[in-house]
Formats: C-alpha cells, structure tokens, sequence
C-alpha cells in the first residue's frame, strides 16, 4: 500500500548545515499541523550533515532525505527536492531557518480562505546562537510585480503555493538570487502573493554566509529586473533603487 499523499510538501536543501539542520527539522516535527512531507536534500555536504538528516529520517517517515553525490548548488539542490514532492501546498525552508510552531497551520488556513496561489509572512533576524538581532520584514497585504520590485519581501522560508494554481517551477541555475528570480517568474505570470502579517519565520543570519554578499547579490538583482521587459528602464531603475533602500531598512526595523 503506498503511502498517503500529504496535503504540504516543504523542501529543504542543506549543504554543510550540520550545526543548524537538527533544529531546522526540529521546527517541523513540531508544527501543529502534521499533514507533511520533507524532502531534505544533502547537497555533497562535506560536514556531518547527512548523518544528521539520516538520524531525523529514521525517526520520522515524513522526512524523505535525498542526498547528492556531486555538489550541484542550491538551485539543483531544490529542484532535485521539487521532483519528489507529492503535495498540493509547497512550502520551503533553509538549513539554517526556524518557523514557529504553527507556521504551517495558521499559513495554510490562509492561503485556504483567500484562495491565493502564493503567500508569504513576516519574519524576524535571528543571529547563529538564535538571538533576535535588529531589523525584519512586514508583509504586505499583497506584493505583485511591480510592488515586488520595489521591495523584495517575499522570504524563502516564510512561503507556501498551491501547485494546482502555479503548476510545475524549477530554480535558474545561478549562484545567487535564485528566489528572487523565482518569484520575478511567477509574478510576472500575473500571479500576486498574499502577505499574513504575523512573523512565523526565524531568518538566521550568519557571519561569512553567501547571502551575505550584498555588492554581488545587487548586480545579480540588477541583471534579473534588467529582463524584466513588462516594465521600462526608467521603472527597472526605480525598482532596483527602492530594492537597495529597503534592504537597508530590513536590517533596522523588525516588524511586530
């Protein structure tokens, strides 16, 4: 007999996570809403990562690991997860982020009750000992193209999307910013996302970490609003200047 098909599929891609994926695969076994799978992709750690995700996996049968014998990135890593997912929801979530223990419960009643294809919430910074630090992200009651542009607010972690309503997405092999293209793809579709106003995401920021790279993660933003052809190059400009004020201001005010 095959096992149920869960109504969520949240996926996780980890590369040399061993410090933070327990406690990441910790918030999901205890999410009041037990209707999931996890796919936890190991991209080629070179840590203890896999042991780590095995140990869950034996523990808790929603957990499915995949693991990679080449490492291949984050956007090969999450589509190798997106080819395994059963769910009508797809929720995903960092090796190194926290949801709050009724994230998923209170996000998928959301997205139920407005009928949106995609949703987002607030989320708060969190430093690697899990110390809230300065700033975070409201959400906006919804975010399209434009207004995406302008602010690029929809976090990896705090998103879930009806699969029946966006079909099949697949992440551009880039090194950075491939979440924001994601999200440029869709919205441009004429899909917008719906924001619940409540922070139910942890973000950790990480000393060294690649998103860190602001100068190279704005050129790789700039590129990807260059293609945006729905829109002219006095908007590009516009959005790509609102983008770099609000990025400063995520890091100062973190929302309620």
């Amino acid at each position: 007999m095959s096992d149920p098909v869960p109504l969520v599929s949240i996926v996780v891609p980890c590369y040399n996570g061993e410090t933070f994926i327990g406690a990441t695969l910790d918030a999901v076994i205890t999410q009041t809403f037990p209707d999931w799978e996890c796919i936890v992709v190991d991209d080629a750690s070179r840590d203890g990562s896999a042991d780590v995700i095995a140990r869950y996996a034996a523990l808790d049968s929603r957990i499915r690991p995949v693991f990679q014998e080449k490492n291949g990135g984050a956007a090969a890593a999450r589509n190798a997860a997106l080819a395994a997912v059963r769910g009508r929801y797809l929720a995903f979530l960092d090796a190194d982020d926290y949801w709050l223990p009724e994230k998923l419960e209170k996000q998928v009643a959301f997205i139920r009750n407005t009928g949106a294809a995609i949703t987002h919430t607030s989320y708060r910074f969190i430093d690697e000992a899990g110390d809230f630090r300065p700033g975070g992200v409201r959400a906006s009651d919804c975010v399209d193209l434009r207004t995406y542009m302008r602010n690029t607010e929809i976090g990896m972690s705090t998103s879930l999307l009806d699969r029946e309503q966006i079909g099949e997405i697949a992440f551009r092999d880039i090194r950075l910013c491939q979440d924001t293209h994601l999200w440029l793809v869709l919205l441009r579709r004429g899909f917008i996302s719906r924001g619940l106003p409540e922070a139910l995401v942890h973000y950790r920021v990480r000393e060294g970490q690649i998103s860190g790279s602001k100068l190279a993660m704005a050129r790789q933003v700039y590129a990807l609003y260059r293609e945006i052809d729905e829109v002219g190059l006095f908007s590009q400009l516009a959005g790509f200047a609102s983008y770099a004020l609000n990025g400063f201001r995520k890091r100062l005010f973190a929302p309620e």
